[in-house]
């Protein structure tokens, strides 16, 4: 029987979910997942694998479709529910809710194992790192764990745990991630209120070798024809990028995706790139005002910066895709014109244009509370599904 059953309502890959799979097998522990919104299906994968604990991993802006689906087929599940991800990393009184027994807060592989190892063991909790449980006494939160700060020790993600479903095996884009951590604090993301959770905890921002990507990247070969490569900023170790693009141009040759930062991005940086293979850069523009951009969202890149970043990518014939905002607290409607004209200006190839959407917990979420603008409890209860809602 497997020990853990994955849980995930999306179709998306989880890298989180398969790196926490993979470090359970090199335990010796069974895994298995089950993607669905139904409760009846849920229980039926339930009842059949029998598993000793179910995990899934949620976010904000899902919380509640995954809160209802548990409490829908609670009833009926022998194994106890542990919660991971951002929103019970920020949000642990979610732990309340009647169908979670318990939560792991921030990066969770080691948290995991020694959960289900006492579990079986029926053995004291009050010593795995980062865990959240109930107790007698009420809502117990464990210290956070220490950060591991040697990625390359770390088993390459379990992608074949998808592969029940042939969805996920016709898929041939992989997304692969080379590094830990940001060290921006952009006024829309989490990084700086996760930082700050893991303050003490070691260094925040690690990087895996290229040897060791390059090492995960061959074995995904056969059934890949493009990487993406999801860091939040591909290259923030320029000499860690450099070697990893001179040898993937050798040994790997597909074509892949980045996300840049503009400032990143000059002549030599660019070439490497397409050298290497890239044939898609997808830039975080976010606002055509300067004021709002640097000051407002806290993204210190100056217009010329951003068009520099553009015209290197389009003379090695970089594709480009942009991500930009509209709607942000104090925007003019003059602005928000500001933001198209200035992709229509670059010539973006993808322009991707959405609504903004405070997060609670991030400096921009607090901001529209503090300013009166939504209560905490509405604004919670806004999130959807999709940074795209509605855009």
């Amino acid at each position: 029987m497997p020990g853990v059953l994955f849980l995930q309502t999306d179709w998306l890959d989880h890298l989180g979910t398969l790196y926490l799979s993979a470090f359970l097998k090199t335990h010796g522990i069974d895994t298995s997942i089950v993607i669905t919104r139904s409760a009846k299906k849920l229980l039926q994968e339930a009842e059949r694998s029998n598993p000793e604990l179910i995990a899934v991993s949620i976010t904000s802006a899902g919380h509640q479709q995954i809160l209802e689906l548990l409490a829908r087929a609670r009833p009926g599940l022998r194994a106890p529910v542990v919660a991971g991800g951002a929103h019970p990393t920020f949000f642990p009184e979610v732990l309340l809710q009647p169908q979670l027994d318990f939560i792991i807060r921030g990066e969770g592989e080691e948290s995991l194992w020694m959960l289900l190892m006492a579990l079986r063991e029926k053995s004291a909790l009050g010593s795995i790192p980062a865990l959240g449980y109930k107790s007698a006494a009420g809502v117990k939160l464990n210290n956070a764990a220490r950060l591991n700060q040697e990625l390359d020790s770390l088993p390459f993600p379990d992608r074949k745990l998808y592969f029940k479903y042939g969805y996920y095996r016709r898929m041939r884009m992989q997304r692969v991630i080379t590094c830990r951590g940001c060290p921006y604090n952009c006024g829309y993301c989490f990084n700086a209120a996760l930082r700050e959770f893991y303050r003490g905890a070691g260094r925040y921002v690690r990087q895996r070798s290229a040897a060791n990507v390059i090492e995960e990247l061959k074995q995904i070969l056969p059934f890949t024809s493009t990487v993406n490569f999801v860091d939040d900023s591909f290259g923030l170790d320029r000499k860690f990028a450099e070697e990893l693009l001179e040898r993937y141009a050798v040994e790997i040759g597909l074509p892949f995706i980045v996300n840049l930062r503009p400032e990143q991005v000059d002549a030599d940086f660019a070439s490497r790139l397409a050298r290497a293979g890239c044939y898609c850069a997808q830039l975080g523009i976010e606002s055509g005002s300067d004021q709002l951009r640097e000051q407002l969202l806290g993204r210190k890149v100056s217009r010329e910066q951003i068009f520099s970043a553009v015209r290197y990518l389009r003379e090695q014939k970089v594709k480009i895709l942009s991500y930009n905002m509209l709607g942000l607290p104090g925007e003019t409607l003059e602005q928000g014109m500001e933001t198209i004209r200035l992709n229509r200006e670059l010539e973006i190839d993808f322009p991707r244009f959405s609504i903004f959407q405070p997060y609670p917990g991030t400096a921009l979420g607090e901001e529209v509370v503090r300013k009166g603008w939504v209560e905490r409890s509405e604004l919670m209860k806004s999130l959807s599904g999709s940074y795209f809602h509605k855009s």
